[in-house]
């Protein structure tokens, strides 16, 4: 069903139909490419976001979702069920939910791991992990029980092999 059909009467309808009449720059009730383009433009400098993460996010929608890569990454040792029920909520899996956003193509060296765990950074902290430190292709954390954890969290890093995430715990 196109923008244009829509009978505004719930609240999200009303704004999608004010939202058209405001950016369709043509007036033909339907956003082109360039009248959308104009509105994210719009909207994320409203919301304070510099044009950058914008770009950034572009970049990640064409990848296929995943960031920093277009292959899927490899979940070893992860059960998919507990990643998709969000109320599963240990740190291991909170990881996980994060982890499998992220491509690790491009990651060759145990210095490469390290950049990408502190690219993800932000992202952990906001699913819930205290990160502590991190340290080559491992993270340390605050876990379950209030412990500090390290975990080694790419396997094969380096090696030639098939690289994936996986979860191997110590105490710290």
């Amino acid at each position: 069903m196109a923008i244009n059909s829509v009978q505004p009467t719930t609240p999200f309808e009303q704004i999608a139909r004010s939202l058209v009449d405001r950016f369709d720059a043509n007036k033909d009730g339907q956003l082109t490419t360039e009248e959308f383009t104009a509105f994210l433009s719009n909207f994320m400098t409203s919301a304070g976001t510099p044009n950058q993460h914008a770009s950034q996010a572009a970049v990640a929608a064409q990848d296929n979702g995943l960031k920093l890569g277009t292959v899927k990454p490899k979940m070893l040792g992860f059960d998919t069920g507990k990643m998709a029920d969000p109320t599963h909520d240990s740190v291991k899996y909170k990881f996980a939910r994060v982890a499998k956003q992220y491509s690790i193509e491009g990651v060759t060296s145990k210095d490469a791991a390290e950049q990408l765990l502190n690219t993800m950074k932000g992202d952990l902290e906001a699913a819930g992990l205290n990160v502590l430190d991190i340290k080559n292709d491992k993270i340390k954390i605050r876990g379950d029980q209030g412990q500090d954890l390290w975990v080694d969290v790419l396997k094969a890093v380096g090696s030639g092999q098939a690289k994936s995430w996986i979860w191997l715990s110590e105490r710290a």
